[in-house]
């Protein structure tokens, strides 16, 4: 034991079925208010890495969303990601093997509510420019990995 160095990772099949157990267990205590503790989720991570990776120093909303999704990258989280506008009001973000895939589309087949871990990041860092967003159907999820959200812009 003393003197090995520790390798710190996290199987992700492990972090999968964590976070779907979390979530499926918040629905069953607090139902469609399972929907705050993502949001609310979102804005602590986000509040909390914000100096770190530099968002908060972004001049603009799409600037502060590309830190999120490099920071995402580097963490392991996802494989690769892209957040791109599509129209003045609308955003598609992609995600390549995020690593609560199988558990997200497990809890939306169940009528549950996924983590959605990166997009509640990401609306959170919306906030700072009083903007928000709000997702325009379902997660696609794409049979060669990808998964694929469109939101549509506010200003608040």
């Amino acid at each position: 034991m003393a003197g090995q160095e520790r390798r710190i990772c996290v199987d992700p099949d492990f972090f999968d079925l964590e976070i779907y157990a979390i979530y499926y267990a918040i629905y069953d205590l607090v139902g469609e208010d399972t929907w705050k503790v993502v949001w609310k989720a979102g804005e602590i991570v986000y509040n909390e890495i914000k100096d770190k990776i530099g968002a908060a120093d972004a001049k603009d909303p799409f600037e502060s969303l590309k830190k999120l999704a490099e920071w995402l990258k580097k963490v392991g989280y996802i494989e690769d990601i892209e957040v791109r506008k599509v129209a003045e009001d609308e955003i598609e973000y992609v995600m390549l093997n995020p690593i609560i895939t199988s558990g997200a589309k497990r809890l939306i087949q169940e009528g549950r509510v996924p983590a959605h871990i990166s997009t509640a990041l990401m609306f959170a860092a919306l906030k700072q420019f009083n903007m928000k967003a709000e997702m325009v159907g379902e997660p696609k999820f794409l049979p060669d990995g990808r998964a694929v959200e469109r939101w549509k812009l506010i200003k608040i």
